[in-house]
Parts: C-alpha cells; sequence; structure tokens
C-alpha cells in the first residue's frame, strides 16, 4: 500500500478537483448512501466505519445528516484535509490512521462500514481484498451493514495499451484546472497517472501515480459471501459507481 500511500498525501490539497463541484458531490453521496443505509439496514443515524475516508467526500454528507462517523485512512495529509474541512463545517470527525487489513478497532463496533471511491483495487491481490473485506466486516456488528463502491471494470485490454480519461475542466477558488487520468495497462493491473493542471499558470502541475488491480465486480462480490456476508448484492443507478453491500450474519 505504500504506492497508495504516496499518491494520496501527493493529491490530497487537490483530491477535490477530481469533482466537477466538490461541495455538490458531497450532497449527491450522501444522498445516495444515506439512501441505501435506511433502505437496506433501517439507519438513519448511528455509528459507520468509513474505512478509505480520504479528504472526507463521503464522511462529511453523512456526519451532517446525523450519522457519527469515524474515518481511517493510510495517508496521513489525507486525514489532516478531512480534519481541516469537517472544523470548517463545524463537524465532529474522529481520525485515525490505518491500513485497512488491519484496523485498530473492536470487534462490531459499527452499525454499517463504507469503503468508496474504488479503495479496494489498491490491492493487488485476491488474498489481500478478502483480507480487507474480513477485517471492515469484523468491525460492523451482527445485522450491520458493509458497503463499498468500486469502479465496474471490464476485461483489461492488451499488455501496453494506454486509455487517457479525462474529467476535464474544474474552476476552484476561480482558478480553472484540468484534470485527466492516463491508465498503461500491464495485464490485469494498470498504471495510473493522475495530471491536474493548473490553466492559468502553465508551471502550476501535478502528476500523481499509482498501480490497481482491475478485479471485476462479480468477483467481490463472491469474496463478500466467501467471508460471510449475506444478502450481497449490486447496487446499480444510486451512486456514480456500482454499490456493492452485504450484511452481516446475526448469531443463529
Amino acid at each position: 500500500m505504500s504506492s497508495a500511500r504516496k499518491f494520496y498525501d501527493a493529491l490530497a490539497d487537490h483530491y477535490h478537483l477530481i469533482f466537477e463541484d466538490w461541495d455538490r458531490s458531497i450532497e449527491r453521496q450522501r444522498a445516495a448512501l444515506t439512501t441505501v443505509l435506511a433502505q437496506h439496514w433501517q439507519l438513519s443515524g448511528g455509528t459507520v466505519l468509513d474505512a478509505a475516508v480520504g479528504i472526507g467526500t463521503q464522511a462529511l454528507g453523512l456526519i451532517k445528516h446525523g450519522f457519527s462517523v469515524v474515518g481511517s485512512d493510510i495517508s496521513i495529509r489525507a486525514l489532516n484535509r478531512a480534519r481541516d474541512e469537517a472544523s470548517r463545517r463545524n463537524l465532529t470527525l474522529a481520525l485515525t490512521a490505518a491500513d485497512f487489513r488491519c484496523l485498530p478497532f473492536s470487534h462490531a463496533s459499527f452499525d454499517a462500514a463504507i469503503a468508496c471511491d474504488n479503495a479496494l483495487p489498491h490491492l493487488l491481490s485476491i488474498d489481500e481484498i478478502r483480507s480487507a473485506l474480513s477485517e471492515i466486516a469484523r468491525c460492523v456488528r451482527p445485522g450491520g451493514g458493509v458497503l463499498l463502491s468500486m469502479r465496474d471494470y471490464s476485461a483489461p485490454p492488451a499488455e501496453g495499451t494506454i486509455e487517457k480519461r479525462p474529467y476535464g475542466e474544474r474552476v476552484w477558488n476561480g482558478r480553472r484546472f484540468f484534470a485527466e487520468q492516463e491508465w498503461r495497462w500491464q495485464g490485469s493491473t494498470y498504471q495510473l497517472l493522475l495530471r491536474i493542471q493548473s490553466l492559468d499558470d502553465a508551471s502550476e502541475r501535478l502528476e500523481v501515480e499509482s498501480t490497481y488491480l482491475a478485479v471485476s465486480v462479480p468477483t467481490i462480490l463472491e469474496l463478500m459471501t466467501s467471508i460471510g456476508l449475506v444478502d450481497v448484492q449490486r447496487v446499480d443507478d444510486v451512486y456514480y459507481q456500482p454499490l456493492l453491500i452485504g450484511t452481516v450474519r446475526r448469531a443463529a
């Protein structure tokens, strides 16, 4: 995960530029997540672990809606940004530095856990992903929910293929930026290069890299079932990525 840590440390101050309007994205994602939490686990409040909190995109909206959120992340700089964003909004967000394969929380201590924004594919093997899923689920009470969001990967293209995926132009505090991703395929993994270029100052340019495993949604659903989650399913047309959900089994 050192690649992911360096990626998010470098990106922390600019992560909001992935979204056309970050504040509006916080609200849209809040609406989607709270709908799913209510429909599938009858949660309109309660405790949520955000195991890949980043700069707080999901956590901030959930707190504003009435949830108590604890966020963890491997990136210290992202955690610092999340803390600042919560403070600026007068919200209480507890944060801790942790790898989601080894979380410092008691068994069954949350009503639900989330890990959004394609966090799991930073892990480059199925065994590592299974380990993370088991650890996240361990922290959720029986009957509680595990909710993930990830890219809907198709079959990887030929080795060496380069794909460019532009986000487009962004405006933040009166300044213009252009953001894009470049994917360099290496079998079932790809090296992601994220560029953010100021359109007002050619010398201001950020480039950060990380590696992802193009693991399929069906594979993740199978892993969720294999670790003992029940009612595992994919939810589409609610969030900007497919949502993968499962419930921690109640004792017989």
